[in-house]
């Protein structure tokens, strides 16, 4: 049945039309009351609402939570324009001012993109936005585009080469990996090479954003195994320890920003051929039309990009 033929007695309300389109993008109820910070049973309810106001079978059950009929995802193809729209016009009326928006912008941002760029970003924000408000957080690498397409992020920056889909990128500097040790460590005397690199005890920091798993996966197809001293999950902590112990630390260059002592450590290329990779902005296809995502994409273009 078309949407202009729904009898006048049963309105869809905003949240529920957000809501329908947010099952299309997850396939699972529970992630979506969950978003929404509603009850599974009344996005159940909501399901059996919009059949029988649409009059046909919108969602089937999958062996991880439902999967869009046809007819759900032609509706969505057509609903989550005029939702962004609706959007928009709710949150800029008058156009997107940034000296008096008291809008919130979601970012992802992993921890060393919060210790390299958040800083600069908020200082920036607070004389050309100061109303405006910020919530970083760190996604999973998986999730990071489901929450672009959804809104649950508007802008993402990082390395992050699994983005795809309607999500356009800018590249804001390429980086290459770069070997870090205290001033004093012994291997600081001499030019590091691969023996010993390989030989030589390590600090690792194990997350998506460091690169270790790229530099395991290198090493073993050498038939090397390096000694892993220390393995860590972010880079809090890695000044002191670098500091105090004979470990190697092989991180992105762009991590020695966050050193607060350069001059302290000895800081080489890796001596393996590792790729480079970039850094980028990302936004998604649905904020096109969005004046503020657009201003704050630009802001960070306009302060981080190199190239």
């Amino acid at each position: 049945m078309p949407i202009s033929d729904i009898e006048p007695a049963y309105s869809l309300t905003l949240a529920e039309i957000r809501a329908f389109c947010m099952v299309c993008e997850f396939g699972n109820l529970s992630q979506v009351a969950v978003h929404l910070g509603i009850s599974q049973s009344s996005v159940s309810q909501m399901v059996q609402r919009w059949r029988q106001v649409v009059g046909d079978q919108l969602f089937v059950r999958s062996r991880y939570g439902v999967t869009p009929t046809e007819a759900a995802l032609a509706l969505r193809q057509r609903i989550q324009p005029l939702l962004n729209e609706m959007r928009l016009a709710l949150a800029q009326p008058l156009g997107f001012d940034a000296m008096k928006s008291d809008r919130i912008f979601k970012l992802h941002m992993s921890d060393i993109g919060q210790l390299v760029f958040l800083s600069e970003l908020v200082s920036h924000l607070s004389k050309r936005a100061p109303h405006v408000r910020l919530f970083v957080r760190n996604f999973a690498w998986d999730d990071i585009e489901t929450a672009l397409g959804s809104g649950d992020v508007d802008i993402a920056m990082g390395s992050l080469p699994m983005i795809k889909g309607r999500v356009h990128a800018r590249t804001l500097r390429a980086e290459r990996y770069v070997t870090i040790m205290r001033r004093k460590h012994h291997l600081a005397k001499a030019k590091l090479d691969l023996a010993a690199f390989a030989s030589a005890e390590h600090l690792v920091i194990d997350s998506t954003s460091s690169g270790h798993s790229l530099i395991e996966g290198v090493l073993r197809a050498k038939g090397i195994h390096r000694r892993i001293g220390l393995s860590i999950p972010h880079y809090l902590a890695i000044e002191g320890v670098l500091a105090r112990s004979d470990y190697l630390l092989t991180v992105p260059e762009v991590a020695v920003s966050v050193l607060h002592q350069v001059s302290a450590y000895h800081i080489v290329p890796t001596p393996l051929q590792l790729p480079t990779f970039d850094i980028r902005v990302h936004w998604h296809e649905r904020s096109k039309h969005d004046d503020g995502v657009q201003w704050l994409r630009n802001s960070i273009v306009e302060m981080f990009a190199t190239q």
